[in-house]
């Protein structure tokens, strides 16, 4: 086993890592959630112009938490579910992202983590997606396990970016694994 591993120039051993501030994982997490949310966001007002019924999906989600239905009996054209259901989506993501942010600069530490963060991160999307086709697909609006899975990987690919982008060492992450054998 290597003693350190060698990153773009920089010493990636466990002790080179200056780890961050509970608050400071807390605002990279939340950046992260949201440039995911806004990605999944984009990807679903696309969907939406595209089927000619823009802001569709969030309209009927939000009508989903207000009222339990995706009926908009009631709620019609109203831009209350879509307000509501645009704050719980980036509330969501904003979670996700802090946990991202965490797991990130744990696998900074040691490196090996990564491969058990992967399996779960698979596992996951998995239990997720199968989640959403468990569900009637009339009861979640038309929004099918092929549509979350596009928004999940979408998210997935900005988070990514964004922390490769932060920490340009985390690109070689595969290197360090090796060494760490």
């Amino acid at each position: 086993m290597a003693s350190s591993m060698s990153m773009q120039g920089a010493s990636m051993s466990p002790s080179s890592v200056r780890p961050l501030s509970v608050g400071g994982i807390v605002a990279e997490g939340i950046t992260a959630g949201f440039l995911a949310a806004m990605a999944v966001a984009l990807l679903f007002l696309v969907v939406d112009l595209v089927a000619g019924v823009p802001f569709d999906t969030p309209r009927k989600l939000g009508a989903l938490l207000m009222t339990g239905t995706i009926s908009t009996v009631g709620v019609g054209a109203s831009a209350s579910p879509v307000a509501l259901y645009t704050l719980f989506h980036f509330g969501a993501f904003s979670l996700a992202g802090i946990v991202v942010a965490a797991v990130v600069h744990f696998t900074m530490r040691r490196p090996v983590a990564l491969v058990l963060f992967v399996i779960l991160f698979f596992a996951f999307e998995v239990v997720f997606t199968g989640f959403v086709a468990y569900l009637d697909v009339q009861s979640v609006g038309g929004l099918t396990p092929w549509q979350v899975a596009a928004g999940n990987i979408v998210a997935s690919l900005a988070m990514a970016a964004f922390f490769a982008y932060k920490y340009p060492r985390l690109r070689n992450l595969g290197t360090a694994l090796s060494d760490e054998e």
